[in-house]
């Protein structure tokens, strides 16, 4: 299966090592340099209340056992680490950006890994057979290309907001820039838990992470595949992010209202 999907991959994108949009994770500079160079093309993409396709809005909320700051910092260290994984989803930034602070204005890709979701369906001897093939920096390279063009999110830092004045919630915020299937954005609120919160989970102390994405689908087909499932995979994204930010913090969540059994889809 994976072979099948490299070489068709292959007689789809002609020459591809050296075409399309290049791949920040490439050997070769000039592929990084061209990725880099598109990137920063990027538009917004607007949302439009006059396409067939509705504009929808899902939120959720997670408390975790930290404080705000504690979590809202811990929150910006994973999501600058560039060794981080989520889900399947990695963040690829300009190199000068890697591992730095994140900044208002950035612009960034969410790359879903073809070669991680394929190998997950994979039977170990399968993985082993063809790890060596995977690895090859031209199979990276071709690989990374159909990632771009048809398993990314591209964004830009639209509201970043992480050292606010006491009593105010942490805010990050992107929105979808020309090459996502999806306009719209992301919204990550962080405050403290009320008192009522805390009486509930029974704890002195708790951040509340309210998640709120905003989204209207570019074509048909993909506003079908996120109801059958894309949407599912978002909020796995989500989960993963709370949960390894809530360990860095040194807690835990110990409540949200999305199904926990997405983290093993």
């Amino acid at each position: 299966m994976l072979v099948g999907l490299i070489f068709a991959s292959s007689a789809a994108l002609p020459g591809c090592l050296g075409c399309g949009s290049g791949c920040p994770t490439s050997v070769d500079a000039e592929e990084r340099s061209k990725w880099e160079a598109q990137l920063a093309k990027r538009q917004l993409i607007p949302l439009d209340a006059n396409d067939d396709i509705s504009i929808k809005r899902d939120v959720h909320e997670i408390f975790v056992d930290v404080d705000a700051a504690t979590f809202a910092n811990a929150f910006h260290q994973i999501m600058m680490d560039p060794d981080r994984r989520f889900g399947l989803i990695r963040v690829d930034r300009l190199a000068a950006n890697t591992g730095q602070p994140f900044q208002l204005g950035e612009k960034f890709q969410g790359r879903y890994s073809v070669e991680g979701a394929v190998a997950k369906e994979l039977p170990d001897k399968w993985r082993r057979l063809f790890g060596d093939l995977v690895d090859d920096d031209e199979i990276q390279d071709i690989l990374c290309k159909i990632e771009n063009k048809q398993t990314s999110d591209f964004g830009v830092i639209s509201k970043l907001d992480l050292s606010p004045p006491a009593g105010k919630p942490h805010i990050l915020e992107y929105q979808y820039l020309e090459g996502s299937p999806i306009a719209g954005g992301s919204t990550f609120i962080v405050t403290e838990a009320s008192a009522d919160d805390l009486a509930r989970l029974g704890v002195s102390t708790a951040a509340k992470v309210t998640k709120v994405f905003l989204y209207q689908e570019q074509s048909s087909s993909f506003a079908k595949f996120f109801t059958k499932g894309g949407l599912k995979l978002h909020n796995q994204v989500v989960l993963s992010q709370a949960k390894q930010s809530a360990a860095l913090a040194g807690g835990k969540i110990i409540e949200t209202d999305i199904p926990p059994e997405y983290e093993n889809l």
